[in-house]
């Protein structure tokens, strides 16, 4: 397995794990904290013993330096903790490296890190991952393949699963513990909730407006916005937006009367999907449309991790003019 430069997946490969997925990813305060042992003096110490959201006790020696992780999904957690991982799988389709260049949430890190292609996630290759050297493999509880090949894995290496229900703030601690960075966290976990705070205070000033959130399979429309999201940025759904994920038709939005219309996919993807939508007089008679207030946010935003709530909270505050 050759190393290449740059992290993995396109980005319309979240697809498959995100809209699959249910709990509060967008949810703004951490629910528990993570019980680590550590010293009087907040140094982490070795070897400790983490219980992962499977349930499984897993014990970790020493701190560990070659992290592989079995979906690009925890990238940005690592990268942004300052413990890159050496290898890493994609998402549900792909091995591109891609996301380094392209994710809006990682391109602050493109050139920073080494790191080996294993892959698509939905082929858990054994011997890419062997090939790797991880001191322990890092994953979301319920991975596609990886209840019947766990056995193998913990035979290369520790392996801890993280909860991807879960809030941002549990998942950073999580993925903290596992290397030793709690304290680094918190204070990161405190920046970051300061930041949509922030955020969430100019948005609420502009509740009279609304804002439909979607991504697309290219032939409907699929609400990307849980109440809590709307809750942590303080902005309004149209009347009618669901609480959860849901697929709805061209005439459902145009029903809900949005005042902005918000993709959050592959740019490309959605762009098609708007222009398919053109040919019909139900779209043109949106007021989004006809006031040109249809925007895309970058499909790598749906991992609702730290640096995806960010970047969230800046763009939303971008649609409204001071």
């Amino acid at each position: 397995m050759k190393r290449l430069m740059g992290l993995i997946v396109s980005l319309a490969l979240l697809t498959g794990l995100l809209t699959g997925c249910t709990g509060n990813p967008a949810g703004n305060s951490a629910s528990t904290a993570v019980s680590t042992p550590e010293t009087t003096s907040g140094k982490a110490v070795w070897p400790r013993t983490i219980t992962d959201a499977a349930g499984n006790k897993v014990v970790l020696a020493k701190q560990p330096q070659r992290i592989a992780i079995l979906h690009s999904l925890y990238l940005e957690y690592f990268l942004a903790l300052g413990m890159p991982p050496i290898a890493s799988m994609g998402a549900s389709t792909g091995n591109a490296m891609k996301a380094l260049q392209e994710w809006e949430t990682l391109k602050p890190y493109a050139g920073t890190a080494d790191i080996m292609d294993l892959g698509s996630s939905r082929d858990l290759n054994l011997e890419a991952i062997l090939a790797a050297k991880p001191d322990v493999i890092v994953t979301f509880k319920g991975q596609g393949h990886l209840a019947e090949m766990y056995d193998q894995l913990v035979q290369i290496a520790p392996v801890i699963q993280v909860d991807f229900s879960d809030s941002w703030q549990d998942q950073t601690l999580a993925c903290a513990e596992i290397v030793g960075k709690e304290a680094f966290a918190q204070e990161f976990i405190k920046e970051t909730e300061t930041i949509i705070s922030s955020a969430k205070n100019k948005l609420s000033k502009h509740k009279g407006k609304t804002i439909a959130l979607f991504r697309t399979d290219g032939k409907s429309f699929i609400s990307r916005g849980t109440k809590e999201y709307y809750e942590t940025f303080g902005i309004s759904k149209p009347t009618g937006y669901p609480d959860y994920y849901q697929t709805l038709s061209l005439e459902a939005v145009a029903e809900m009367k949005p005042d902005y219309i918000v993709f959050q996919d592959s740019v490309q993807n959605a762009q098609t999907f708007v222009k398919a939508q053109e040919s019909s007089s139900v779209w043109h008679s949106l007021g989004a449309v006809e006031n040109g207030q249809v925007l895309y946010f970058d499909d790598s935003l749906n991992t609702f991790g730290p640096l995806a709530m960010r970047i969230t909270a800046d763009k939303l505050m971008q649609i409204f003019p001071e």
